[in-house]
């Protein structure tokens, strides 16, 4: 928003202001994710508007939309919520507020909750080949893949999600009197008067703008005192008025619902063309937003997120058509894989006990060929130790991968491996010495007989610190009893003796923090499968929430405890409402939590994984963030593209000595042929995607995408 000072209108407003101026039943209960991630407040559109194309998958973005492509970041990026999406991370209009929290004004009727915006974009030319004006005749089209409810809670019938078009106007608007200061025989010697009466004017000085004045309320004589304000400029602000035109909308359903109406298909693709002529200028907008609807207004402590909606693939471009479906990308999408069998993580010292049971057969990944024809993909990945001296690959045999729209995801074989399931190739290294260990992942995808080549990378770290782990950390719903007393649990197996030494818990907000309440946390130890005789109880806690993204609270015991082969830990609430702690319905380990609301325990019917992470060992350390967007490396040692996106120059980093490089667009055109070199200037290229293959001198081919944005 540009603020300045201006002179006409001035006096209109002096006359206008100028006098102002000196003047039931006790059970287990799942409910709706809030508040696990705080969202920091709404951005302003700061961002240059953009020519097309228009592409966001959020797979580079966590937590909150990319800056560059969205006015507002209400909306979360997250690759938990949307279930078996396009591609990794999805975009999810929920019912929270831009602090992580259920809207004040929420309500049982639809109400208007959250936005995803998109930043200015022309529609009145596009750049290439060549500088030209854009028209309806250039069939520019919008797509967008959606899915209702996913791994969170279904929006009702009334609820809806909307896609809205919208253009802009700009005017000036009065925002406030800029005023100086005075003494009074500086007033006296500017009005050549002596005394000064109530009601007389005093205008503005010389250097101000003509026309303002302020009132004098009291008798002035030369022997008053102090200094006066007296008004003399009016500064305005240049307002945005954006005119909003519904163009499409769909009711709330469940995903089951959903469906069944699109032949098993887990995301729906939707085409919208652009053929009104009012559109086509230089201050077009889109945007999204979902209807939602609070419910459970007898019990606040579950009134917490509702109503979810997951949105993926987001493509504006000219020069498509109705059937222009189908985009040449081999694509990782889902979670990234752990490598432990039961864990997602696990501490080094427990692990070092009996490694072979710790570790999975194979790995699971999500796959996704997004083309429309059928793709001969090769696969390999890369374990790196941070640190150390560990490091292996593991190539596969190339598999023929179907179409996303046809088959979903690559499957498994019924015996044997393929890139969805491949073996874990090594145990990780054993180094007595350590505390903690860390990893570096990458799994790369490709299909080099393309032009471009497609490809694609998942890069992440994977830790072994001091605490177990069900949960990958995004809380989805929320879990809790609707009885005082009520106590629930969660099982961990230890290899060894060890110390608990805390806890750490992430709970989910709720309607102005209904679930508020105290409560225990408390250890047992094994008894016949279930949680038995108590050994630990830390008293009178209440939830504690983190003012960043999925970040759990520690809950330090005032001493350790000891404990060996099988203990439980859970909380004991105190109130009859929900405490609401987060629950990550992407990992199903039901099998081991139990409640008991009667004096007997019982295992969960409640599919998922709650977020109680027990804190074992001497010290208290978590490591390195594990929750982040996926790096691109690749290559036999380390080849990795920034800034992505690029602006001007392209920097890369590699383990090589010489190599080719080429350039690919979108259409698989040439763009770029040359030596091996850590800089390239990109200013003759337009926006857009590009991929960039690598070719050693020994034959190796690398290839990654990247995208251009000036």
């Amino acid at each position: 928003m540009m603020i300045m000072k201006t002179n006409f209108k001035a006096l209109a407003l002096a006359l206008a202001l100028g006098l102002i101026a000196c003047q039931a039943m006790a059970q287990e209960v799942v409910t709706r994710f809030n508040g696990g991630t705080e969202k920091a407040p709404v951005r302003r559109d700061v961002a240059p508007a953009r020519f097309l194309p228009f592409f966001d998958d959020f797979s580079q973005s966590t937590v909150y939309p990319d800056s560059t492509k969205w006015t507002d970041n209400g909306a979360m990026v997250n690759d938990g919520f949307p279930m078996c999406p396009p591609n990794r991370n999805g975009v999810t209009l929920d019912v929270l507020d831009a602090n992580g929290r259920v809207y004040d004004y929420a309500i049982s009727n639809a109400f208007v909750a959250e936005y995803l915006t998109s930043v200015r974009i022309r529609l009145d030319s596009i750049m290439e080949p060549e500088p030209r004006a854009l028209t309806p005749a250039d069939s520019v089209y919008l797509s967008f893949y959606y899915q209702p409810q996913g791994n969170g809670l279904a929006p009702e019938p009334q609820d809806s999600l909307v896609l809205q078009f919208g253009t802009t106007t700009e005017h000036e608007e009065f925002l406030y009197l800029d005023y100086q200061n005075y003494s009074i025989a500086e007033i006296f010697e500017h009005m050549q008067v002596d005394t000064l009466f109530p009601g007389d004017t005093v205008w503005a000085f010389e250097g101000c703008t003509p026309g303002l004045y302020a009132i004098i309320t009291d008798t002035l004589t030369p022997a008053a005192q102090g200094q006066m304000a007296v008004p003399c400029d009016s500064v305005f602000t240049t307002v945005a008025d954006t005119t909003w035109y519904h163009i499409w909308s769909v009711p709330g359903q469940t995903l089951q619902a959903f469906m069944e109406e699109n032949h098993g298909a887990y995301f729906k693709q939707v085409m919208i063309p652009i053929r009104d002529l009012k559109y086509f200028r230089d201050d077009f907008y889109f945007r999204f937003y979902n209807y939602a609807s609070i419910v459970n207004a007898s019990h606040p402590s579950e009134r917490s997120n509702e109503d979810n909606w997951n949105i993926d693939f987001v493509y504006l471009n000219a020069g498509r058509s109705m059937n222009d479906t189908d985009y040449p990308m081999l694509t990782f999408a889902g979670q990234r894989p752990t490598f432990f069998n039961r864990y997602q993580a696990i501490p080094y010292r427990q692990y070092r006990v009996n490694p072979n049971s710790a570790m999975s057969e194979n790995l699971e990944l999500d796959i996704a060929n997004l083309d429309g024809v059928d793709h001969e993909a090769h696969y390999y990945y890369k374990v790196q130790q941070v640190g150390g001296g560990q490091h292996y690959e593991r190539h596969l045999e190339t598999a023929i991968i179907h179409p996303y729209k046809q088959d979903g995801y690559l499957s498994c074989p019924e015996f044997g491996e393929s890139p969805a399931c491949p073996y874990v190739g090594e145990l990780f290294a054993l180094d007595m010495w350590r505390d903690s260990v860390s990893y570096l992942v990458s799994h790369y995808i490709y299909d080099s007989a393309c032009t471009p080549p497609l490809m694609d990378s998942m890069v992440y770290r994977m830790g072994m610190y001091n605490y177990y782990a069900y949960d990958d950390g995004i809380p989805e719903l929320g879990f809790g009893l609707s009885v005082a007393g009520g106590k629930f649990a969660v099982r961990f197996d230890v290899a060894d003796y060890d110390t608990i030494q805390g806890v750490q818990l992430l709970f989910n907000h709720t309607l102005n923090d209904a679930n508020n309440k105290y409560f225990d946390i408390v250890v047992w130890k094994d008894e016949n499968g279930k949680p038995g005789e108590e050994i630990y109880r830390l008293a009178s806690q209440r939830p504690q929430w983190q003012e960043q993204p999925y970040r759990f609270s520690y809950y330090k015991f005032d001493h350790t405890v000891v404990t060996a082969n099988t203990f439980y830990i859970g909380i004991e609430q105190r109130s009859n409402d929900l405490i609401n702690i987060g629950m990550d319905a992407t990992n199903d380990n039901s099998q081991y939590n139990f409640y008991n609301t009667n004096g007997s325990w019982q295992p969960s019917s409640k599919h998922g994984s709650l977020m109680i992470r027990p804190v074992v060992g001497a010290n208290y350390f978590i490591g390195v963030e594990e929750n982040g967007p996926s790096t691109p490396s690749t290559g036999s040692g380390a080849f990795m593209l920034y800034p992505n996106p690029v602006h001007n120059t392209l920097h890369i980093e590699a383990d090589i000595d010489s190599a080719q490089i080429s350039i690919f667009d979108l259409m698989g055109r040439k763009v770029f042929e040359g030596e091996y070199r850590t800089e390239i200037s990109l200013d003759h290229l337009c926006n857009g995607m590009y991929f960039i293959q690598v070719t050693t001198h020994d034959g190796q081919t690398f290839n990654q995408k990247f995208i251009i944005e000036k």
